[in-house]
């Protein structure tokens, strides 16, 4: 585009303008996890626990990523009430959110399905996000939320990731008192969950 404008037919400007798009979110992606990971690894990232409903940010998240919904044709839904409070940072639980739906959708096919869940166990809430994607094997689980042995693959239409989100994950969840795990099989989707305090 930079050097040869001009002769490209507009079929091929759009078709390299949407790969600039896909490729600069991607890096802006990237970025952000890496800049959040390495202040939480030097200490340098606030911690400031407050009283919040989880519904209002679970949409906030639903809007921000309905583009990406809409051009794979898959449905997210959750049933969390407006009684639903809970005792965290509110900026970590938005990344944590925003990384394990953003995943949900990579690796979930066209057509498919997304639920958000909460259960209330012990004094915590339990958070679950489960999809009805392609799944990953025992080796593969094995390997996520680990810094020595970081596991990514693309995605049902060709995404790229680092893992890097879901060690970012694990981080902010065990910073709010919490825990964080997957269930899932190859070919039969995944479910991820992750505790918080009730407020």
């Amino acid at each position: 585009l930079n050097t040869k404008f001009d002769k490209l037919s507009d079929e091929k400007k759009v078709k390299y303008s949407e790969v600039i798009y896909d490729s600069s979110k991607n890096i802006y992606s990237l970025l952000e996890n890496l800049l959040q990971w390495a202040r939480t690894q030097t200490d340098k990232i606030e911690f400031a626990p407050t009283s919040f409903k989880l519904k209002d940010l679970v949409d906030q998240n639903f809007t921000l990523l309905k583009e990406h919904l809409t051009n794979k044709k898959i449905s997210l839904k959750h049933d969390i009430k407006d009684t639903c409070d809970v005792y965290a940072d509110r900026n970590m639980i938005n990344t944590v959110l925003r990384n394990l739906l953003t995943n949900a959708i990579k690796f979930t096919k066209a057509g498919g399905n997304i639920t958000v869940s909460t259960a209330e166990k012990d004094g915590f809430i339990e958070v679950s996000i489960k999809d009805t994607g392609i799944g990953m094997s025992e080796e593969e689980t094995s390997k996520l939320f680990r810094v020595d042995d970081n596991f990514s693959k693309n995605g049902t239409a060709g995404e790229t990731g680092t893992g890097l989100g879901l060690i970012l994950c694990k981080e902010f969840v065990v910073k709010n008192g919490g825990e964080i795990w997957v269930e899932s099989s190859a070919g039969k989707g995944s479910k991820f969950s992750f505790t918080l305090r009730t407020s």
